[in-house]
């Protein structure tokens, strides 16, 4: 039964066979699964199929974990990425030492992974790591720098506040609007926030509102203060998040 399973994963057509390949091999007991795992999650093509032999490394996580390794350190960046994303889902901290030099890759796919690994295995020692990347990439590596950040919870905050210091107006603005998305969770910074209202640029001025507006009750005096501000811009965007709290 064993070897049917993996030779459909390797060769079933169509695509169902390797998945039901990759499930049935994610459950089986047998050892030495995990190098066939593996080096299908390097040569498939299907994306629902590697998320499907991604789930089943999972299943054979402490087996998996020197080859996961050996991908985070390849040189060929979709190992890395794979790697990376495996990791992600086990969520290990041992993990995290070895994931961390991936979130400053200079491939953004694989640091797009390594950011949510590094979320997922750091606890309170991934904020510092992830804020070197603050104002990077596109808007889809921002959000997913953000999203890490949010993942985080409160551990992001001091990271985040100090960023909001930064020469870099990028940085200043990226740092503002992670803070939004944490909501209710970035209530401690509200005056951080606040103060970013009179940022030197406007695009940082226009967010820190925004993130005023995403979190909670807290924020409404500095909303208040906002909109009573000669900014009309800012004023009106202030309104309007008061408004839609009435």
């Amino acid at each position: 039964m064993t070897e049917t399973m993996i030779e459909n994963l390797r060769h079933g057509e169509p695509a169902t066979q390797r998945r039901h390949a990759a499930l049935a091999l994610g459950t089986a007991k047998d050892s030495g699964l995990v190098p066939v795992l593996v080096e299908a999650l390097r040569t498939e093509k299907d994306g629902r199929v590697r998320e499907d032999i991604t789930w089943a490394i999972v299943q054979h996580a402490d087996e998996a974990d020197e080859l996961l390794r050996e991908l985070l350190t390849s040189d060929d960046p979709s190992d890395r990425f794979s790697g990376a994303h495996v990791i992600s889902k086990i969520g290990n901290p041992d993990h995290f030492d070895a994931v961390a030099p991936l979130v400053l890759d200079e491939h953004k796919d694989v640091a797009l992974k390594a950011y949510r690994a590094a979320a997922n295995t750091g606890g309170h020692r991934a904020p510092a790591l992830l804020a070197k990347r603050l104002g990077d990439g596109d808007g889809w590596q921002r959000d997913a720098l953000s999203d890490a950040f949010r993942k985080l919870g409160e551990l992001s905050i001091p990271a985040l506040v100090e960023a909001l210091e930064s020469d870099n107006p990028d940085v200043r603005d990226h740092a503002v609007e992670a803070l939004g998305y944490l909501g209710d969770h970035a209530d401690s910074a509200v005056d951080a926030i606040e103060a970013r209202v009179a940022d030197e640029h406007p695009p940082v001025r226009l967010t820190a509102v925004s993130a005023l507006g995403q979190l909670g009750e807290v924020a409404d005096p500095a909303l208040r203060r906002v909109a009573e501000s000669d900014d009309e811009v800012l004023a009106a965007l202030a309104k309007r998040f008061l408004a839609a709290r009435d």
